[in-house]
């Protein structure tokens, strides 16, 4: 009987909807508890515990929340002393540099570094954390350029379906949070060639946009831009109500990083993209940006496309559009391709790290 380790994860995302961000956290979480390990997840106190258990598959997890993590060092050391003393394990999920630690085992699980960390109390910091783990070798390859650490690749898992529909309609599917900002998910972008679409003829064709709404302006703006066309708002859906539209539609579409420059803000495309992942799981066909995470996840032209401009997303469209033959090809591949991220693959990984040999 393996002994049971307690172990905190203390998931740094500030609202609900931290996408694939939450469902890394909640994945390695599930993985621990199923084994064996006595873990507690804790979450910013900003979020509401009762839209999280809605939003994300929880059950059979213990979820705490606590307060959010920019306090003063010396707050710090009280925090660690209290709070951490007694597990055995410790991850913390981090963009800016992890909270202090003096747990033996302590790993940093980092989605993205969101800069160089150069202050004193930053140094400190992270001399007591041990391990660094990431989501893709595009994360690692930033980490170890701002924080000078060297990384563990863990990918994030999708449950893969053990068959998909070949009898799909031929529409498209987008998803990402409804936000205006810096990383916004450009579903304007992907409207705009929509629309050079259907005014080209292309009938019987619909968009799908699906997200948690961040900005309703934004959100406002996007429907006023698609008056009369088919286009579709599916705003806050639940899971199963995202995986009905991925697994009757042809297309996927990210648009993450559209015309970013990834070498002077690499923050702003894409680290790994799990939404694309579960899309390629459901035999939906992904045309995405050809930058960051997206270039270790989708072969170009083998289990789906790489472009960069509009005319390169509509010229793509317009082939898988007009080639059945293709379409089925190309879904079959993209339903291969996720594999490699199952859940079985992760599972070996993540206890290959915390399950330690005994000496």
């Amino acid at each position: 009987m393996r002994e049971s380790k307690k172990t905190a994860i203390y998931c740094n995302t500030w609202d609900a909807d931290g996408g694939g961000g939450i469902v890394y956290v909640l994945a390695i979480a599930k993985i621990l508890t199923t084994n064996g390990f006595d873990t507690t997840v804790f979450f910013n106190d900003s979020i509401l515990l009762s839209e999280l258990h809605a939003r994300y598959e929880t059950s059979g997890l213990k979820i705490k929340t606590q307060k959010r993590s920019h306090i003063p060092l010396l707050s710090q050391v009280h925090f660690a002393i209290k709070e951490w003393f007694n597990f055995d394990i410790v991850i913390q999920q981090s963009l800016v540099g992890p909270r202090l630690t003096f747990v033996k085992e302590s790993y940093i699980l980092c989605d993205f570094p969101m800069g160089k960390r150069e202050t004193i109390s930053e140094k400190i910091r992270f001399r007591f954390w041990k391990n660094t783990i990431v989501n893709s070798d595009y994360t690692k390859q930033w980490v170890q350029n701002y924080w000078k650490r060297d990384a563990l690749v863990l990918y994030p898992l999708i449950d893969i379906p053990t068959e998909f529909n070949c009898n799909r309609n031929i529409d498209i599917v987008c998803i990402g949070r409804f936000n205006n900002g810096r990383r916004s998910k450009r579903q304007d972008v992907v409207i705009s060639v929509f629309k050079d679409l259907i005014q080209l003829g292309y009938e019987g064709v619909r968009l799908h946009l699906v997200g948690y709404v961040q900005d309703e302006n934004y959100v406002n703006n996007l429907k006023d831009s698609v008056f009369g066309f088919p286009v579709l708002f599916h705003e806050n859906c639940l899971a199963k109500d995202r995986i009905t539209l991925l697994n009757n539609s042809a297309v996927f579409i990210s648009a993450c990083g559209f015309e970013n420059n990834e070498k002077l803000e690499p923050m702003l495309v894409e680290h790994f993209g799990i939404s694309v992942i579960e899309a390629m799981s459901y035999g939906a066909i992904p045309l995405v940006i050809g930058k960051g995470g997206h270039l270790e996840t989708v072969d170009n032209r083998i289990n789906g496309y790489h472009w960069s401009t509009k005319e390169e997303l509509k010229e793509i469209l317009i082939l898988l559009f007009e080639n059945r033959q293709l379409r089925e090809t190309m879904s079959k591949e993209a339903y291969s391709k996720s594999m490699e991220y199952s859940s079985k693959k992760l599972e070996e990984k993540v206890l290959k790290v915390f399950v330690k040999p005994k000496i």
